[in-house]
């Protein structure tokens, strides 16, 4: 028996693609983006992935890259499957053009198994990141069902918009639990690690400020600054501030580089933290005074530590909040 891992951002087909490898007698693991593959790959270390090309986030070409950079990833080969791609990509292993016959797909993940590498005992979790990933593991299923029928609704001539609206910003925050969940469980594994590039930080949050709106003002300097960082792992530190910030309205994200290390603020226009709140903020399971938002902050904090650095706030009552992210120049 061996761990799959099937990645496709069409629910139904991700349904179909994992009940088959599960007959074949295999586990499983689902993932709907290629960032998310990538996040469970890191964590559980799987036989085989499997992995639709177009997906959000991180395409299927790109998840084949990155793994491929990672040495504990470079040897797990990769199913690439993609109507658009007529012969595959280099970095796959293997390769089906869509539609294809389910007999064909059987065959292909035997194929490919057989040259897989051979399971590696894992670290073993804290109770508290085995706890995360059974949760994590708990959730995906009826997460999933959720997902599609909200599709179907939306589809549906006569449907109350502000009700499905409501409904996608619970299920939102619920995939995001179950996201921040898995990273827990990384980070609790003892075998987390950062795969560093040289990144200039200001494009960086160009991007990622980018995908939050006009409500987010940007003051950079007018030079690169390059840093060595995990791009997708600081990437998701930005999204979390960021989300966080914006629920309150505007923010200003302001870069300032020194000479030994490098600095994010990112200042909301919110109501400001009491100081019991800002003593709970960066514990994985704070008090109500913060409420869910504490794990996903717990995880940015974990994430700038591994950085070599450091996450911050202050804030006052009626005088909204500033995070700050320090990263030091060097890794």
């Amino acid at each position: 028996m061996s761990l799959v891992l099937v990645a496709d951002d069409e629910p139904a087909v991700l349904e179909v693609l994992s009940q088959v490898v599960e007959d074949l007698g295999h586990d499983v693991l689902r993932a709907r983006d290629g960032e998310e593959a990538l996040g469970l790959a890191r964590v559980r270390r799987p036989q085989l992935v499997v992995t639709d090309h177009m997906m959000p986030r991180l395409s299927g070409v790109d998840l084949c890259r990155r793994m491929k950079q990672e040495a504990q990833l470079k040897d797990v080969p990769v199913i690439l499957l993609s109507a658009v791609l007529p012969h595959g990509a280099p970095e796959a292993f293997a390769f089906l053009h869509k539609p294809f016959e389910i007999t064909d797909f059987e065959s292909i993940i035997r194929q490919s198994l057989a040259s897989a590498p051979e399971p590696r005992a894992a670290a073993e979790a804290s109770p508290v990141g085995a706890l995360g990933q059974w949760v994590a593991r708990t959730l995906q299923g009826p997460l999933d069902t959720a997902r599609e029928q909200l599709r179907r609704l939306e589809r549906a001539p006569e449907v109350d918009r502000a009700a499905l609206e409501t409904l996608e910003v619970q299920l939102q925050s619920m995939e995001s639990m179950s996201r921040n969940l898995r990273e827990l469980a990384w980070l609790s594994s003892g075998a987390a690690t950062l795969e560093r590039a040289d990144t200039d930080m200001a494009q960086h949050l160009r991007e990622a400020v980018a995908a939050h709106g006009a409500r987010v003002a940007l003051e950079l300097p007018p030079e690169p600054v390059l840093l060595p960082v995990d791009p997708p792992r600081l990437r998701r530190v930005f999204d979390v501030l960021l989300a966080n910030a914006v629920k309150h309205g505007s923010a200003v994200v302001r870069l300032e580089p020194a000479r030994e290390h490098v600095t994010v603020h990112v200042r909301d226009s919110g109501p400001g933290l009491p100081a019991e709140a800002v003593a709970q903020l960066f514990k994985p399971f704070p008090s109500d005074a913060v409420g869910a938002a504490g794990l996903e902050l717990y995880v940015a904090s974990e994430v700038a530590r591994l950085h070599g650095g450091t996450l911050s706030v202050e804030s006052q009552p009626g005088q909204g909040a500033t995070f700050s992210l320090t990263l030091p120049r060097s890794a």
